[in-house]
C-alpha cells in the first residue's frame, strides 16, 4: 500500500522498444490535450494519478500476480487509457477500452471480460519523484519501465492525450525541451543512456532508485547528483502548471 502524506500517488511508464526496421531505441511519448490544467500541452509518458478504484480493487480477479498493487494497476489503467497499449496479455482489447474510455466498465471489469494476465516484473521500477515543496498540488510519483508489448499499435484516446509517437530519447529533448516538465525531460536524459531495450532493462533493475524531490533556489531545480542524472539547462521546460 502506497504511503500517502498529503501527496497524490501517480504512476508513469516509459514503454520502450527497439524499433524492427531502424534498429534505433525508441520511447513512447504522449502530448497531452493543450486545455487541460496540469500538464497542458506537454510531452509526457503514460501516466496518471490513483484513482479510488484502484486502491479499492474491489473485485476479485483470478490473474492478480503476487506484488500487484494500487500502483501497478494504475499503471496497466493509464497506459491502456491514454495509449491503447496493453502491457499483459488479453483478448479483444480494443473493444474493451473503448468502453473503459466510455466509463461504461471498471478497469477491473476490463481485466474479466479481456481475460487479461499480468506479470508485475514487466513494469520495471525506473525512479521516483516526489514535487517540491513550494507547489500546492504536489504527487509522489512512482515511473516504471515497460517493453513494448508486440503486435499492438499505440493510439491516442482523443480525450487527455492527442498524440502518441516513438521517439528516439536524444534526438526528442533536444527537439523538444520546451514541451517536456522537469521530471519527464530528466528521466528522458537517463533512459538515453541505453543503447536497446534489454540495456535499459538491466540498468533500471540494477541501478539504485534514490526518491527526488527537487529544490528550487533561483527558479532552478535541484536534485541530488548521488541520484545520477546530470544536469540540463532548464530555461525553456513546460512549467507543468497553467
Amino acid at each position: 500500500m502506497a504511503v500517502n502524506l498529503g501527496l497524490i500517488d501517480a504512476a508513469s511508464v516509459l514503454i520502450v522498444r527497439d524499433n524492427e526496421q531502424t534498429g534505433a531505441f525508441e520511447v513512447l511519448m504522449v502530448r497531452r490535450h493543450p486545455d487541460i490544467d496540469f500538464a497542458g500541452g506537454a510531452y509526457v509518458f503514460p501516466g496518471g494519478k490513483v484513482d479510488v478504484a484502484d486502491i479499492e480493487l474491489s473485485e476479485p480477479v483470478p490473474s492478480f500476480p503476487i506484488g500487484y498493487s494500487e500502483l501497478t494497476h494504475t499503471a496497466y489503467r493509464e497506459v491502456l487509457e491514454e495509449s491503447g497499449l496493453l502491457i499483459g496479455r488479453g483478448e479483444n482489447i480494443s473493444f474493451y477500452r473503448n468502453a473503459l474510455i466510455k466509463e461504461e466498465i471498471s478497469f477491473t471489469e476490463f481485466m474479466i471480460k479481456a481475460s487479461v494476465t499480468f506479470n508485475v516484473d514487466d513494469l520495471v521500477p525506473f525512479a521516483r519523484w516526489i514535487t517540491p515543496k513550494t507547489y500546492t498540488k504536489r504527487f509522489d510519483t512512482r515511473f516504471y519501465l515497460a517493453r513494448a508489448p508486440k503486435d499492438q499499435y499505440a493510439i491516442p484516446d482523443g480525450h487527455e492525450v492527442i498524440e502518441s509517437t516513438w521517439v528516439e530519447p536524444i534526438d526528442f529533448i533536444n527537439k523538444n525541451i520546451d514541451k517536456m516538465m522537469f521530471p519527464t525531460l530528466m528521466n528522458l536524459k537517463l533512459l538515453a543512456e541505453a543503447t536497446n531495450v534489454e540495456e535499459a532493462i538491466k540498468y533500471a533493475r540494477t541501478r539504485k532508485t534514490i526518491i527526488i524531490e527537487p529544490k528550487i533556489k533561483n527558479g532552478i531545480r535541484i536534485i541530488d547528483p548521488a541520484a545520477g542524472y546530470g544536469e540540463v539547462n532548464q530555461e525553456k521546460i513546460h512549467q507543468g502548471f497553467k
